[in-house]
Order: C-alpha cells, then structure tokens, then sequence
C-alpha cells in the first residue's frame, strides 16, 4: 500500500508520561466535508483541504483554553476542548472554512485525563474521564445553552452521539460489574430538552478497559462507531458490535477478537477500519461488515510509526488518516 507521512508541525516537547500524546503533534484527526481536520493539542487544530492539500484554517486555542484536544463538526459548527487539567469548551462557526469565528465560548467544563466531545442536532455531551459528564444544548448559531452536569463523578472517558442527537453512547467505568466486566458502554436518552438523561442500556465488555494503546489527555480504548443499526466498539479484546434496538437500546452483542488489541474504529461503505496492536505492534485492519453476524478480515497492514502510539483514525473517499503523534499523520491508500 502506498503511505507517506504529513508533518503538520515539527515542534518537539517532552510528554509528562508515557501515555500522554505530546502538544503540537496529530492527537485526533476527524474528516467532515472533504475536509481533514486535526487536533494538535497546543498547537491548535488545523483544517486541510483533501482535493487540493491546501490548510484552510489553523485555529489556535482561545483566550483561556491552552490546547485543542478534541472536537467534533456538526454543519457549520465546530466544537472543540481543552482537556488537559482545566478543562474548556468552546464552539467556531466554519460557514466561512477560510475564517473560522468564535460563536461562544471558552466555557469551563469537569474533566481529567480521557475526555471526549460529541455534537449532533443541538445536542452536545463532554465526556469528563473520571469525573462527570456535562449535557448543553446549542443555537444554529452555537450559542450554548447549559449545562446539566450528570452521571457518576468518575468513569466517563468518551461519548458518541446518534445521528438525531437524542441518544449518548457513553465508554464507561461501571464501578461495580455489569454483565461481569467493569467497563463496556451505556447508551442514555438525552431528549430534546435540557434535563438529567436518563440510562436506557447498559453492556458490560469484559475485555476492555486499560488496556494497550491508551493515551491521554483523549485517547481511552474504548471507541465507539455507528454502522447502520449497529454500535461498533474498539477496545482491547477486539471488536464488539452491539445491534440497537430502535436506534438506542442494546440488543445482541457479539465480540470479535480478529487478533487484536483495538484502540479505535471507523467506517466507509461496508468496511470497518480498525487501529490497535497485534504482537505489539501496531496495525490497522480492514473489516468486511456487509454482513454485519460474519464480520471477515480483509487485511492486516503493519503501520510504520516506531514507538509512537495511533491514536485515531479517519476516513475519506479515497485515504485512511491515522494520527500517530509525533510520528505525524499517516496517510494510507483506501
């Protein structure tokens, strides 16, 4: 397969621990709109266009937020996070990709290390790692209204909204079991008002948790993607694919081991891309799910980043993105 790697900066800083991604490096890349968005930490988030590999826009982290951890794009709305300590979020409206411009924000949120971010139809959850979980509602022109803080105060280190915005698909640390593992997910009813959710589902996944390929201040294994009606789950014993019942509830659940040590998913047409490690290395598979009971490996490629860790994964039309730290942004041939 053809690779090659983009730089997006060649500033070097020391990380405070081994798993925390260093600042100024590609911590979480996302694409939306034939766009490739990425998160620099300190350094920002930069926005690339695919078609031309022209930088659109470089946002630096405003006024008290320090770096730019995550983020999610729901239309014309960008929602970004610091995450490392004093936690903000803030939201840019990208109408105009050339002049992103500051709708509101920086708000302070709850948050330690793994935090994550999900926006969709008014709706946006902060998923606060080991503290609590933050639910705001916004404007078409993101205005922020909230937020409600809910949720136990430890155990939330990532979120993914469903399509309408009405449901939080939480990565959680339950505590206690359920279904004899202490983290899986639990999918909560957020509703079109501002109020407490309410818990629909929970599943327990016994082989996840902290497990290989872990990174803070964002980066817990424990990824969730959407395919049709089905929640795919990243993590460390593999892939688990959740049907949903009525787009929320938990219906059979299946894992799929496939030899790896999964740190995040995602999916084109029929094909789940999946980053993580097999024999300590790191890999990236490629997944046939047309048929969604008989998941079947495509691919296993070696992923050539040294001792960098990938930390997340997206997918265009025709590339695969993986964002490796300081090994920069790998590109792959889709």
């Amino acid at each position: 397969m053809k690779r090659y790697f983009i730089f997006i900066l060649l500033l070097s800083f020391g990380c405070d621990s081994d798993f925390e991604v260093p600042n100024h490096f590609p911590g979480v890349v996302k694409v939306f709109n034939n766009r490739i968005f990425v998160a620099n930490g300190e350094g920002g988030l930069i926005i690339t266009d695919i078609s031309t590999g022209l930088v659109l826009a470089h946002i630096f982290p405003p006024r008290e937020m320090r770096s730019i951890d995550d983020f999610d794009v729901d239309a014309d709305l960008l929602f970004v996070i610091d995450a490392r300590g004093k936690n903000y979020v803030a939201v840019y409206s990208i109408a105009e990709i050339n002049n992103p411009e500051l709708a509101d924000g920086p708000i302070q949120v709850q948050g330690e290390p793994f935090n994550g971010v999900s926006a969709k139809s008014g709706n946006v959850v902060v998923a606060g790692g080991t503290t609590f979980l933050e639910f705001f509602q916004y404007s078409n022109s993101g205005k922020l209204n909230g937020p409600v803080t809910f949720g136990r105060d430890r155990g939330h280190p990532d979120v993914l909204l469903s399509e309408d915005g009405l449901t939080a698909f939480v990565s959680t640390d339950f505590n206690a079991p359920v279904d004899d593992a202490r983290f899986g997910i639990e999918s909560l009813s957020l509703g079109n008002e501002l109020s407490i959710p309410s818990i629909i589902s929970q599943q327990g996944i016994s082989e996840a948790g902290f497990t290989q390929g872990g990174t803070s201040p964002v980066g817990f294994p424990i990824y969730t993607n959407i395919y049709r009606d089905n929640l795919l789950v990243a993590h460390g014993g593999g892939l688990t694919i959740i049907k949903l019942i009525e787009g929320a509830a938990f219906g059979e659940t299946n894992l799929y081991d496939f030899g790896i040590n999964a740190i995040a998913v995602e999916t084109s047409n029929d094909t789940a891309y999946i980053i993580g490690y097999s024999n300590d290395e790191p890999v990236m598979l490629r997944v046939d799910i047309s048929d969604i009971d008989n998941p079947t490996v495509l691919e296993s490629e070696s992923l050539n980043i040294g001792d960098n860790i990938p930390t997340s994964i997206a997918v265009s039309s025709q590339s695969v993105y993986i964002a490796a730290s300081e090994a920069g942004l790998l590109e792959l041939s889709k």
